[in-house]
């Protein structure tokens, strides 16, 4: 039985050929740790030398295994003889040049630009005690721009290779840099933001490689790292400057953020897109917040107000971009007028005015777009209308509250007729009830301030509400759900105070607009209105029987009398919706 073959591709010379390799780097590694000193490093070169020369010569013969074995020994042996420089950068400076000539030499040879790469890491490894810290970042970032440049040109092992190996240099020049940026002084903020600017631009040439892609992440990935870092850095820098570079800061990165994206196409698009995205965000996100901690409130206030400026220009000129453009205005516009109350610029009334004038314009705005758009816009009217009543419970009286919140109750029941479904059976849409209880908790807030205290006060309020809320329904819709809640919430509480407590106007009152609620829906062919007044009515009449009161009883028999005449006359001329049963009503 034949032994199966070994799955390997590699041919016996490739095997001795790596093992002798191995050999000597160790030997070279075991001459360092045992003799050291300068007096070992001389035999370690001359095999090195001998080594590439070797190499160079395999490569001319095209023998490639050869050719990059000899060259790796070189340079594991000319390493360990720069090993032995003690803290000198400049054994491994000159390793790292002699590579690259080598390389020149020999292009074809992956080993020489990675041990050049690597002798001058371990170079740089050497000088940064001797750089001062505030150095560190500028020589982090200049390593990496090196190793960045590797992994463009390199082929693809060599490219792979360098781009991981650049990454620590890259994040820790790229902290160090923005860390300068924000808290170094004079021009060196600014340098440092040049350089940060420049390492994240860096990224970009590597994203347009394809053998790169895998170590890349997501093709969005590199532009939205770039975007971000160059951002903070530019922050960084202009923050020296003060409140004004702030603003100037957070304004620039708006324009770019809103403005350049939609004039790019093509690859362009989906390369610079998502940089301009990301960079112009995190400087308008690093002006909000170091402007907040600053209590700059008057650069805050411009800032949002310059903001809002494109954005109206792009709904008013780009019709397509209004449902992005719209929101952005709005919300723009309502902090900005936020900002200017504790500046004294508006007090907290008349911010609180300007806030529902936006909410009214951001409805009228959304009442032009398509249905499924309006949501962003909405949303953020609705919380200019929240910071309204903010501001005004905050500081003013009941009265004014009440004011405003009808106010904003009223433009929500306008938007909700500007908006309405053409089929009024539907279910009514959410802004019905929102106006509603806008301005039902209104009229209950101006009712407690006066000094009346009745039941109705609440009551009648509160069955307005819910009628209000069923919109186009109480005039098409059935009639049940429509009427019923709002009917039932104004007559059971007063029927029943009209028979418990004595005295004679609630009882006169209640029967006297359940026989106006029954005529008026008899006539209009309204059954909901029409059952609940007729139980409503029968109920208090026979409650008072029971209690035996001389002017309510009185009451309900000349109401009565006159229900008797009304229905008797509407079956003698035979008024349409009379003669319908109870059944056919809606």
């Amino acid at each position: 039985m034949g032994v199966p073959p070994l799955p390997y591709r590699a041919r016996p010379p490739q095997v001795l050929l790596g093992v002798g390799a191995v050999l000597v780097i160790s030997a070279a590694a075991a001459v360092v740790g045992a003799y050291g000193g300068i007096a070992a490093r001389f035999p370690l070169l001359l095999l090195a030398v001998a080594a590439a020369g070797c190499s160079l010569l395999a490569s001319l013969q095209a023998l490639r295994s050869t050719e990059e074995t000899l060259a790796a020994c070189a340079a594991g042996l000319a390493l360990s003889a720069g090993a032995l420089g003690g803290s000198s950068p400049l054994p491994l400076a000159l390793i790292a040049a002699a590579c690259l000539v080598l390389h020149g030499l020999a292009p074809s040879t992956a080993v020489w630009p990675l041990a050049s790469w690597t002798a001058l890491q371990w170079a740089v490894l050497r000088t940064v005690h001797a750089v001062p810290g505030s150095m560190h970042p500028t020589l982090f970032l200049g390593v990496s721009l090196v190793g960045l440049a590797i992994a463009l040109w390199g082929r693809r092992l060599v490219a792979r290779i360098a781009l991981v190996t650049t990454a620590p240099w890259w994040v820790a020049g790229v902290l160090g840099g923005t860390a300068t940026a924000w808290t170094g002084p004079g021009h060196a903020r600014h340098l440092a933001a040049l350089l940060v600017v420049v390492a994240a631009a860096g990224l970009l040439p590597a994203r347009l490689r394809a053998d790169l892609d895998r170590l890349l992440g997501p093709p969005v990935a590199v532009p939205l790292l770039a975007g971000v870092v160059a951002g903070i850095g530019i922050s960084g820098s202009l923050a020296a400057l003060g409140a004004p570079g702030i603003t100037a800061a957070g304004y620039v990165g708006v324009l770019v953020a809103t403005t350049l994206p939609p004039q790019l196409s093509g690859w362009q698009r989906g390369l610079f897109g998502p940089i301009a995205v990301a960079a112009g965000s995190t400087m308008a996100l690093a002006a909000l917040v170091e402007l907040s901690a600053r209590r700059g409130w008057a650069a805050l206030s411009l800032l949002f107000l310059l903001t809002a400026v494109p954005a109206v220009l792009i709904a008013w000129r780009q019709p397509g971009e209004r449902p992005t453009a719209v929101p952005w205005s709005v919300g723009c516009l309502a902090a900005a007028v936020v900002f200017t109350v504790p500046l004294g610029w508006l007090d907290p009334l008349q911010a609180a005015v300007a806030l529902t004038v936006l909410y009214g314009a951001g409805l009228l705005m959304s009442a032009t777009l398509a249905p499924p758009a309006r949501l962003p816009t909405l949303v953020v009217s609705a919380a200019a209308a929240v910071a309204a009543l903010g501001l005004v419970a905050a500081t003013a009286s009941r009265g004014e509250v009440a004011l405003l919140l009808g106010q904003q109750g009223v433009l929500t029941v306008e938007w909700a007729i500007w908006t309405a479904a053409p089929i009024a059976v539907r279910p009514p849409s959410a802004a019905w009830w929102i106006g509603a209880a806008q301005l039902t908790v209104a009229t209950w807030i101006a009712v407690s301030l006066g000094e009346v205290d009745v039941l109705e006060e609440y009551t009648l309020p509160l069955a307005a509400g819910l009628l209000l809320a069923q919109g186009p329904r109480l005039g098409d819709g059935p009639s049940w759900p429509a009427w019923a809640p709002g009917l039932l919430v104004a007559a059971v509480p007063s029927a029943v105070m009209a028979v418990v407590l004595p005295g004679s106007t609630r009882p006169l009152a209640v029967l006297a607009v359940c026989a106006v609620a029954m005529i008026a829906a008899g006539a209009t062919g309204v059954r909901a209105p029409l059952v609940i007044g007729a139980v409503t009515a029968v109920a208090v009449a026979v409650g008072l029987a029971v209690a035996a009161l001389l002017w309510p009883v009185a009451g309900a028999l000349v109401i009565g009398a006159a229900l008797l005449a009304v229905g008797a006359r509407g079956e003698q001329f035979q008024v349409a919706s009379f003669g319908a049963r109870l059944a056919d009503l809606s």
